[in-house]
């Protein structure tokens, strides 16, 4: 006779996944979660549930290669606005709703990112909210009337009604306890670790030539919003050329901001009004893959945001051991530790001496991180959410 055969009953963890690429970094972030849960040995990963559009489900099953994804059609989940006014119309009139959407209710854990209808039919207690920042609440200014009311309206929604939030940092959870004292949850703090498709098989000569880069350049990959600070770049290498200490910079990302309209081409304008085109190269938003070769290749990375939760620019970087450049926020120093070199996030001259640093140096010495390591952290810590 045998040992006795154990009965696995896998976890079950349910997500939306849709590929936005006006919020690059929430897509990012949930393909990232799928691909870390492949570093949980196999009797502990969970049977994840993707609430998607085939498209969109198909493409993350490819790239995760997670064995245990099922999918769920979620294309047409939301009610659509007729059956809004009806079910509200028939709850007035007979105090119930007389149309119920279906849902998965074996789910032990729901990750959302924005509110739903329809995936708040899930039990309270299993619905699992994120908030990635609070950049409404430092920086107003980058955000329209109506943009601002619906973050906070948001934001006090889930103070007010959610049993578990999740933090995307430290720093995020200070900010959440301080705007919003009076909140009802548990709250969990879970750093994001990334994975990276392959991308050393791209021919990086021909890369070099198709987005006509030189030998050498510093690489910034921010999405276009204006928080993410590039004019502090475009006026640190300005102050270099001028210095007789010419470098190349390379921007890649989505080039409109629906919150600041004009932002890129504000930018845009002051390169060429100043003839710095030689120096700044905007490369418009690229393939992943070529952005990570691209990358690799860079003497370092320059994230200078004023404002981030958790930066994925900062997770590449770490990623590959390159060098980071980052301002010196409290969540890029949370992040970074004592693996990157800081500069005062509004001061170019500043700005100008860390990437003279890095300029100077012929060879790159690695950065010490087991990175395997950070996405089984990952993967465990979020793991904990389920039990």
């Amino acid at each position: 006779m045998g040992g006795d055969v154990v009965n696995l009953v896998r976890k079950k963890l349910g997500l939306v996944f849709v590929n936005d690429e006006q919020w690059i970094g929430g897509t990012y972030y949930t393909a990232n979660l799928v691909h870390a849960m492949n570093y949980l040995s196999d009797e502990l990963k969970p049977e994840i549930i993707v609430f998607s559009n085939s498209k969109d489900y198909n493409k993350l099953k490819v790239e995760t290669k997670y064995p245990h994804l099922i999918f769920e059609d979620f294309s047409k989940g939301e009610y659509s606005k007729f059956l809004r006014i009806f079910i509200r119309l028939s709850s007035k009139l007979f105090g119930h709703k007389s149309i119920h959407k279906t849902f998965r209710k074996d789910i032990d854990a729901l990750f959302i990112m924005q509110r739903s209808q329809y995936l708040e039919g899930i039990p309270a207690e299993k619905r699992f909210y994120w908030i990635p920042d609070f950049q409404d609440k430092h920086y107003p200014e980058f955000f329209t009337k109506e943009g601002l009311s619906k973050k906070h309206r948001r934001s006090q929604w889930i103070a007010d009604n959610a049993r578990n939030i999740i933090l995307s940092s430290e720093s995020v959870k200070k900010d959440w306890e301080e705007f919003y004292p009076m909140y009802k949850g548990k709250t969990t703090v879970v750093n994001f670790a990334v994975n990276h498709p392959e991308y050393n098989s791209i021919d990086f000569h021909g890369l070099r030539k198709k987005y006509h880069l030189p030998s050498e350049y510093f690489f910034s990959p921010n999405q276009f919003w204006a928080h993410k600070n590039h004019m502090v770049v475009i006026k640190a290498v300005e102050k270099l050329k001028t210095e007789g200490n010419p470098i190349v910079v390379a921007f890649s990302g989505k080039e409109n901001d629906n919150r600041n309209m004009g932002y890129t081409e504000s930018l845009k304008d002051y390169v060429k009004k100043n003839q710095l085109q030689d120096v700044v190269k905007f490369l418009g938003f690229i393939d992943r893959r070529e952005q990570l070769k691209i990358m690799k290749h860079a003497k370092a990375v320059i994230q200078p945001s004023l404002f981030e939760g958790w930066s994925t620019v900062i997770e590449d970087a770490l990623a590959m051991n390159q060098v980071v450049i980052a301002s010196n926020i409290e969540v890029n120093k949370e992040q970074l530790l004592d693996s990157g070199l800081f500069f005062v996030s509004n001061s170019p001259d500043d700005l100008s001496i860390q990437i003279s640093k890095v300029n100077k140096i012929n060879c790159k010495t690695p950065l010490q991180i087991n990175y395997n390591k950070r996405k089984l952290d990952f993967a465990e810590n979020f793991y904990q959410l389920l039990l």
